[in-house]
């Protein structure tokens, strides 16, 4: 784990979660005038977190928990985003919104737990 990439996506997230939140909250910001914009929005400046504060796992456990919890996420996210951006309703952006922080939480946890600030690799083999 790399603190400025933990850090780097927090911000990315919160960037992206105040700009939808603008969206629920009527806050009248340009370009972000409708509940399409903000899934949009939203969809894009997430996956610019996940990409910046991904995990450099050669490969994904599919029986860890935590993997487990953000495919369930990343689906949820993924079908409020595509039902969303048909019906341009507030309430898939609120589920995004949730399925967001709730994907940034359960990556930064394994982050923390898995990695720590001096991960020591024991061999296989």
């Amino acid at each position: 784990m790399k603190l400025w990439k933990e850090v780097g996506a927090t911000l990315i997230t919160a960037a992206a979660l105040t700009l939808a939140l603008s969206v629920t909250q009527g806050w009248n910001w340009p370009l972000l005038s409708d509940a399409r914009a903000g899934i949009i929005v939203l969809g894009v400046v997430g996956l610019g977190a996940c990409i910046l504060g991904g995990s450099a796992a050669t490969s994904l456990p599919i029986k860890d928990p935590f993997v487990i919890a953000a495919f369930v996420a990343i689906g949820v996210l993924v079908g409020a985003a595509a039902i969303g951006l048909f019906v341009n309703t507030v309430p898939y952006l609120i589920v995004m919104m949730v399925a967001t922080f709730g994907l940034w939480l359960l990556a930064t946890a394994r982050h923390l737990l898995e990695g720590g600030a001096n991960p020591r690799f024991a061999p296989t083999a």
